[in-house]
């Protein structure tokens, strides 16, 4: 996996059409149909999600940087995080390559580059509202960990499982703030296919992800608690024809809010403390670096490969002080300071991929 401590932002309706679409339409006063109600680009839709598909575009994810873009990679190296044969990967791409999904160059045999299409838009639902940056269905923020995961479960309805209850999570835990998600047994049976809809079933494959903690409601009261506690469920339930819900919360050892939490706090105090350090010799506070760029840039390398890069910067400044801003290396840190940062991450980020 490319980095560590990466958090990968993977669009909600990305997520919702590999884990299959659900047949359960008919709602209590109206039908509601998935690729509307997601905005899911037709793309997305146009051939059958298989598990090594699946597993592909995930991996193409985790190695992809802040544009979508792929460069000169081996067909290898993402083959094997994904689990599956080069011949495999180089057949997806074909099919992801004439439904639009992405563009791929092949400059040499076994390297490749890669342009996801559309990625803000398709990939992480990010749409450019006038000045501002606004998204429609949301997006699933997934630790490489978590990831990883997902890619090595061996069974194609495990991971579209999966993939559902990391939306549901999003949904119900990082955005109502409810203690865990719930999923309803008819929402699960409706993107699952008729053979493993079965009630026993879906409790194996549900078991069999170790990163959930799963409880299983079944009796009246707990339903009444459920339901007095979120005003979304009230809604989905209504027209609920088997008795059976999940209860779902996501591991804090995966979960990629609480670990970017900790990063964040982490990479805020050795900012601080170059600051502190330089300060005796130059106005820090004149670059003006907000916190939220280096929160946006230490979620994108990764807090390690961030370590990295303000380890470095602070043996230049203590080697050269007030001399580092004659250095031409480091020039564009002093004139477009996030700009440099963003460069510098990027390339550590390679380095350590390559180690």
């Amino acid at each position: 996996m490319t980095g560590t401590n990466r958090h990968i932002l993977v669009a909600n309706k990305l997520l919702v059409a590999m884990s299959g679409l659900t047949r359960w339409t008919r709602r209590a006063d109206h039908y509601r149909y998935e690729q509307h109600h997601y905005n899911i680009p037709a793309c997305f839709t146009a051939f059958k999600w298989t598990k090594s598909r699946i597993r592909h575009v995930l991996a193409l994810l985790a190695h992809a940087d802040d544009q979508g873009k792929i460069d000169f990679m081996e067909d290898e190296t993402i083959a094997d995080l994904a689990h599956t044969s080069v011949r495999s990967l180089h057949n997806n791409l074909k099919t992801f390559e004439q439904n639009g999904l992405m563009t791929v160059v092949r400059h040499f045999p076994g390297v490749i580059s890669i342009q996801l299409t559309d990625y803000l838009e398709n990939y992480r639902d990010l749409f450019l509202d006038g000045t501002s940056v606004v998204s429609k269905t949301g997006y699933t923020s997934v630790w490489h960990g978590l990831l990883s995961q997902l890619i090595a479960l061996d069974n194609v309805n495990t991971l579209r499982l999966a993939l559902r209850t990391l939306v549901q999570v999003e949904k119900d835990v990082h955005v109502q703030s409810n203690e865990q998600a719930i999923l309803t047994y008819d929402e699960i049976k409706g993107f699952l296919p008729k053979y493993c809809g079965h009630k026993l079933a879906i409790q194996k494959m549900m078991s069999g992800l170790k990163f959930l903690h799963v409880s299983l409601v079944e009796d009246s009261k707990s339903f009444l608690s459920m339901v007095k506690q979120s005003v979304s469920l009230k809604k989905r339930v209504q027209d609920v024809t088997r008795p059976l819900l999940l209860e779902v919360q996501l591991s804090v050892e995966q979960d990629s809010k609480y670990i970017k939490e900790k990063d964040r706090s982490e990479i805020q105090l050795l900012w601080f403390e170059l600051r502190k350090r330089v300060g005796e010799f130059f106005d820090f506070d004149a670059l003006k670096v907000n916190r939220d760029s280096l929160f946006s840039m230490s979620d994108t390398f990764g807090a390690e490969a961030f370590k990295c890069v303000i380890e470095e910067l602070k043996q230049a400044f203590l080697h050269h002080r007030e001399d580092l801003v004659h250095s031409s290396t480091h020039k564009l840190f002093f004139e477009e300071p996030i700009f440099y940062l963003h460069q510098r991450l990027k390339s550590t980020q390679e380095k350590m991929a390559i180690a």
